[in-house]
C-alpha cells in the first residue's frame, strides 16, 4: 500500500491582517495551491483541494470536491479569485491503496515518472477534456497519462493539520461553527 503526503506543498502565501496565523475565510487568490478549504454553496459545505493552473497571463483558481464525494464525476470547479473560501490551514494526506494495470479513469489516482496525479474532468470552458491534479503541488497539469507506473482507483483522502491526521468529515465538523 502506497502512502503519500503533500508535506512538500508550497507554503500558504503571506497574508496581511489579524488572520495570518490560522484558519479563516479568505479570498481564493490569497490561499496557496494544495491547501484544503471548505467551500460553501447552496447545497451545503464541501471539503475541497485548492488548485492553481498557471496560464500565459494569469493564474486560474480551481477546486476539486473531496468530501462529500462527488455523486457524478470528479471535476475541476473554477473559482473566482475574489470568492471567499474557508482556509483550514490543512494539507492533503492521502493513501493510494491497491494498484491495478487498467488505464486511469476520471477520479482515479495514478503514478507516472513525474509523480502522482488525480485524473479529473476539465473545466467545461477549457479546450481539454481532462485535467491532472498533482496533489503534491496543488497544480493542474495536462497530458500526464504516459509512462504510467500504477493506477489507484480507490485512493483515500484525509486532512493533515500540523501533525494531526483527520478524516475529511472530522475537518468539516471541527470548523462547522466558523462557516
Amino acid at each position: 500500500m502506497s502512502h503519500a503526503s503533500t508535506s512538500q506543498a508550497p507554503e500558504v502565501p503571506p497574508r496581511s491582517g489579524a488572520d495570518v496565523n490560522g484558519p479563516a475565510h479568505r479570498h481564493a487568490h490569497e490561499i496557496g495551491c494544495g491547501a484544503l478549504v471548505i467551500r460553501s454553496t447552496a447545497d451545503g459545505h464541501a471539503v475541497c483541494l485548492k488548485l492553481d493552473r498557471i496560464g500565459k497571463e494569469y493564474i486560474h483558481h480551481y477546486v476539486i470536491v473531496l468530501d462529500p464525494k462527488p455523486v457524478g464525476q470528479m471535476e475541476l470547479v473554477y473559482i473566482d479569485p475574489e470568492e471567499r473560501l474557508f482556509d483550514c490551514f490543512a494539507t492533503l494526506d492521502w493513501e493510494l491503496g491497491e494498484a491495478n494495470e487498467q488505464a486511469p479513469e476520471v477520479g482515479h489516482a495514478f503514478e507516472n515518472k513525474d509523480g502522482q496525479f488525480i485524473k479529473v474532468l476539465d473545466d467545461p470552458k477549457a479546450q481539454k477534456l481532462f485535467g491532472f491534479v498533482e496533489p503534491a503541488t496543488g497544480l493542474v497539469r495536462i497530458r500526464q497519462e504516459r509512462n504510467l507506473k500504477s493506477v489507484h482507483p480507490h485512493w483515500k483522502a484525509r486532512a493533515k493539520v500540523k501533525d494531526e491526521i483527520l478524516e475529511l468529515a472530522e475537518l468539516l465538523a471541527r470548523f462547522a461553527n466558523q462557516l
